[in-house]
């Protein structure tokens, strides 16, 4: 257990399954933030039942404050000679913008928005800010945002679409930053999800997500990192290259299936961004804000933990 991360929105989703890989898999001392204690205290458990050495900390965390958020990176900061990696996956967007299936931006709550940027941008660049100077201070670490292919297409809720094209920029302006020391960060596209929130068909389940942070974290090589620095990757594509598989994808044609349907959006990733396009048509954004599409997150409505 010589490896140390930091993994925020470990309660659930995403954030669950990569906390949980790290620990069980890599044999990571992994500090979790959420701020369902309870949820945490469980994945702790399912943790120590391993036969791994790694470990888990759960640590109660409001990343809507500021103060807690200083405390607890001082408490981690001075118990550890170093933090190899921070993987910000707290999101509070999904949650926020369910209720209002099939309604504009201009009929939804200010609060939805605040939802998408507060707990995900906001919340990543303050955990990132704050974590650096340890990682600088060792010329060591590895800095990874869990976004979204609505970074570049519509997808839900303008919001939603803001939020996701802010993180995946926010990884290339600070490894811009970051590179004389070498610290480095990246964006994760997961593809939909098949979580306590989303329910999506063949979606990706949280622990191939953390499977992906793990290559990253484990596998790749200096020289791909480098490559990599402040770009934004799929976790099909680094399924592929990296050899890790869905639980139950005995002959790797569910990754397979998973990478040609990423190729429609890595297509637009290397086109000129529709706002930049005068030729480009807009969506239709009922494709995906409408009341049927919400079927697809029956666990965000009431779900505020």
């Amino acid at each position: 257990m010589d490896k140390i991360a930091v993994v925020t929105g470990a309660s659930r989703g995403f954030g669950r399954g990569i906390a949980y890989i790290l620990a069980t898999e890599a044999n990571y001392k992994v500090y979790a933030t959420a701020r369902n204690l309870g949820a945490l205290e469980k994945l702790k458990e399912e943790v120590s039942s391993n036969a791994g050495e790694g470990e888990l900390i759960p640590y109660h965390l409001d990343q809507e404050d500021d103060e807690a958020v200083v405390e607890f990176v001082n408490k981690v900061t001075s118990s550890e000679n170093k933090i190899d990696l921070l993987v910000n996956s707290a999101y509070q967007g999904l949650i926020a913008m369910s209720p209002h299936f099939g309604k504009p931006f201009w009929e939804r709550p200010i609060s939805v928005f605040d939802g998408h940027m507060n707990v995900g941008v906001r919340s990543s660049y303050v955990m990132s800010k704050l974590m650096a100077p340890a990682m600088i201070k060792e010329k060591n670490g590895l800095i990874i945002q869990i976004s979204s292919y609505g970074g570049f297409v519509y997808f839900c809720d303008v919001g939603y679409g803001v939020s996701h094209a802010a993180m995946d920029r926010l990884s290339f302006d600070m490894a811009t930053e970051l590179r004389d020391y070498n610290v480095k960060a990246i964006t994760l596209h997961p593809g939909a999800g098949q979580t306590e929130i989303t329910a999506f068909p063949n979606g990706e389940s949280p622990n191939y997500v953390g499977r992906a942070v793990l290559a990253l974290g484990d596998q790749a090589d200096e020289k791909f990192l480098t490559k990599a620095n402040g770009k934004t990757l799929f976790t099909a594509d680094l399924s592929i290259k990296f050899g890790f598989k869905e639980d139950g994808d005995s002959n790797g044609s569910l990754n397979e299936a998973r990478l040609e349907a990423s190729r429609p959006f890595k297509e637009m990733m290397l086109k000129t961004p529709s706002h930049y396009d005068m030729e480009a048509p807009l969506p239709n954004y009922t494709d995906t804000n409408n009341e049927g599409f919400a079927d697809l997150f029956p666990g965000a409505k009431n779900n505020r933990n």
